[in-house]
């Protein structure tokens, strides 16, 4: 899981450190930074899983309002099951050339396993300042981190990064589409397209793994407490599907099938999310913008019962953005983060050490940070 990111000039965040939980809240006004946070975590994703010549189209803009020429820089703490020690790995560059990075390394414990510099100005000259322990070293400049094959350090980084990071903003006509051949929003990253465009090869997955039909029951039963009619829902094929079918239980114990597409809105995105949590293999962070939009209330309870429990059911770290009073409620006071603008720039803190005693006595729920008492930063 992700401990901590530092992020530097990027849009709204001029400098900004979180420290993050297994189950991370982020709350704040509309317009504070919440989806810049979600974004910079993307976009550092798919530019070590793309490489920056495949971002100039989706990312622009990404200069800090505040401070334009300052360099962009990203530093984030994680571990991963296996390994004894923390990584930190660090990247910037110059927000207007993210070409090549002007500084990059990353550290296992107490041990840098690389270090690459550049000079600030443009044309600046890349160098080793603590190469890779290979007998081949590659030449310092492009970004290094997906391509030290060599090194286990580098590759289980580089996977942490990519591929186990997982970021969604579902639209409301989620699971309606499919795409056959892609990878939607996923940016080549394995797993759920982080606009659930690919969601029948996520399904399918699922349904071969024959080593784990927990994880089909579970994702049924959870899908029943909404509609106590649900049986199931499986592929119209194993081998080439081209549509997902809701199995809903008739008079007479027969079984009614309907097109996933034809089920409400509410459904379909309380789907996509157990689709997100469930994926085969798991993600190890997941973050979620609004989760709550277009669920109605009573399945906002069990959405943030499977949030609660994905960590500790090793299915992901869980960040997620929300404005819904009902699912903040099921949050302890210690995971939230509150988001404010103060002078065009991000702040996130935890919440104020008066208003978590003020819940830890019962005397405000953490479902009334968003409108009773609005929540209020910690002072650093």
């Amino acid at each position: 899981m992700i401990h901590q990111l530092r992020i530097q000039n990027f849009k709204s965040l001029r400098d900004v450190t979180v420290n993050l939980a297994p189950v991370t809240v982020f709350i704040g006004r509309s317009g504070t930074g919440k989806t810049n946070f979600a974004l910079a975590l993307r976009f550092l994703r798919d530019y070590l899983a793309l490489g920056p010549q495949h971002l100039a189209h989706q990312y622009a803009g990404l200069q800090c309002a505040t401070n334009r020429t300052g360099a962009m820089q990203f530093t984030v703490t994680f571990d991963v099951p296996g390994f004894a020690d923390r990584f930190a790995y660090t990247i910037g560059f110059e927000a207007e050339h993210i070409q090549h990075p002007l500084v990059e390394s990353l550290e296992y414990g107490e041990r840098t396993v690389f270090k690459q510099l550049r000079s600030d100005q443009r044309g600046g000259r890349p160098q080793w300042e603590t190469p890779p322990a290979l007998v081949s070293v590659p030449e310092p400049g492009d970004t290094a981190l997906g391509r030290l094959s060599g090194l286990e350090e580098a590759v289980v980084a580089y996977t942490a990064l990519t591929a186990a990071v997982g970021i969604y903003a579902f639209p409301y006509d989620v699971l309606t589409t499919a795409e056959q051949h892609g990878a939607g929003r996923s940016n080549g990253v394995p797993g759920l397209a982080d606009d659930g465009s690919n969601y029948l090869k996520v399904i399918q997955e699922i349904a071969r793994n024959l080593q784990d039909v927990a994880v089909r029951r579970a994702i049924a039963a959870s899908l029943r407490q909404i509609n106590e009619t649900v049986q199931n829902v499986d592929l119209d094929s194993i081998q080439n599907p081209r549509k997902a079918l809701v199995g809903h239980r008739a008079p007479e114990d027969k079984t009614l099938t309907l097109e996933l597409g034809q089920e409400s809105d509410g459904f379909r995105r309380f789907y996509a999310h157990l689709l997100a949590l469930y994926q085969m293999p798991s993600k190890q962070t997941l973050v979620f913008e609004e989760p709550e939009n277009g669920i109605y209330p009573g399945a906002l309870s069990l959405l943030a019962e499977e949030f609660r429990a994905a960590p500790d059911a090793r299915r992901g770290q869980i960040l997620l953005t929300t404005h819904s009073p009902a699912l903040l409620d099921h949050f302890a006071d210690d995971q939230i983060r509150v988001v404010e603008l103060v002078g065009l720039e991000t702040q996130i803190d935890p919440l104020a050490e008066d208003q978590r005693e003020t819940i830890k006595k019962d005397l405000l729920h953490t479902g009334e940070l968003l409108t009773v008492d609005p929540a209020r930063r910690q002072q650093q």
